[in-house]
């Protein structure tokens, strides 16, 4: 009978090359780790591999056991995931990659939310440009994401569901020559530059301010791309750069007079975000807790958002 423990060796085996490398990876010496080898050649009565000096290079036979061995090994451990997520969800653990706009909204406090109702879950939190969340996703290193999914709708093996839309605004500090005009025009922010994320290429064509075009992938890269919002206030404090945030986001700066809102409200500006996960992978008890209760902090969000963009922009058409 075939061990899972061979199957590892074998791999090693063919990763290193050779026999004395090999067992030493698999923390065994080399006698013990030659004859895990050879029981498995005789249960299969094939030769795996050749030994030529001190190398080791896979048979035909071989090539065709490592090939599936690869997949026997992720499939058990997958396996054995799936089956420590069922046991409990207070011994859990929730892993999740978030885009910056979506942390800030609704993600982070909902973990806190998870914390607090389950205090022995363990938390794994990154942040991440949102093109790269989908990327963590597809390489199994977190559970869930949580991103902008305008390009994801379509895409084979994964499963979104939006969670968030919300209406954005266009920052600037206090005395910028665009502020107080009520008749602004793409034209006229082109001017100048945007500190913002990396934009999807929805909107090529639409988003104002200085950009180029990435070949490879279509994003907007702005002439002041940054990583987080905090990064962006302080710039466009300091600069004739606008930057681009939900109102609830600046809300306490907007109040407090040190951002102001330009006169620049279109349709396609708002955000489109939402859950990122594998469809053949089933996500933990921690993870669904956590998406429920992002889902209930969206409501809270979006009615708040609305409520400002209206204050806002009280006398002025949804398309100025």
């Amino acid at each position: 009978m075939i061990k899972l423990q061979q199957l590892a060796h074998a791999l090693a085996l063919q990763h290193h090359g050779n026999f004395h490398r090999a067992a030493k990876s698999q923390h065994l010496s080399q006698p013990a780790f030659s004859r895990s080898i050879q029981s498995l050649e005789e249960a299969l009565g094939v030769t795996l591999f050749d030994r030529r000096n001190t190398m080791a290079t896979p048979t035909l036979y071989g090539e065709a056991l490592l090939t599936r061995a690869a997949a026997i090994l992720a499939e058990t451990s997958e396996l054995e995931r799936e089956i420590r997520l069922l046991q409990s969800l207070d011994a859990g653990c929730l892993s999740v990659a978030l885009a910056v706009y979506p942390a800030e909204l609704s993600a982070s406090r909902a973990v806190g939310e998870l914390l607090r109702r389950h205090p022995n879950i363990r938390c794994r939190v990154k942040l991440h440009n949102w093109r790269d969340v989908a990327d963590r996703v597809r390489a199994r290193s977190v559970d869930l994401g949580v991103a902008e999914i305008s390009e994801l709708k379509t895409t084979a093996g994964l499963r979104v569901e939006l969670v968030g839309q919300h209406e954005v605004v266009l920052f600037c500090r206090p005395g910028h020559p665009l502020q107080g005009r009520d008749d602004l025009a793409k034209s006229d922010l082109d001017a100048y530059p945007s500190a913002v994320v990396r934009l999807p290429s929805r909107g090529v064509g639409l988003f104002p301010g200085k950009y180029q075009q990435d070949a490879d992938t279509g994003d907007l890269a702005p002439m002041v791309e940054v990583d987080d919002l905090a990064t962006a206030r302080a710039v466009v404090r300091g600069s004739d750069a606008f930057g681009a945030a939900t109102p609830v986001q600046i809300e306490p700066w907007l109040r407090s007079g040190e951002l102001a809102v330009l006169a620049y409200r279109k349709p396609w500006l708002r955000l489109e975000y939402g859950f990122i996960h594998l469809e053949d992978r089933m996500l933990s008890p921690a993870a669904e807790v956590f998406m429920a209760l992002v889902r209930e902090i969206e409501v809270e969000v979006a009615a708040r958002n609305r409520e400002l963009m209206d204050n806002l922009f009280r006398d002025s058409p949804a398309g100025c």
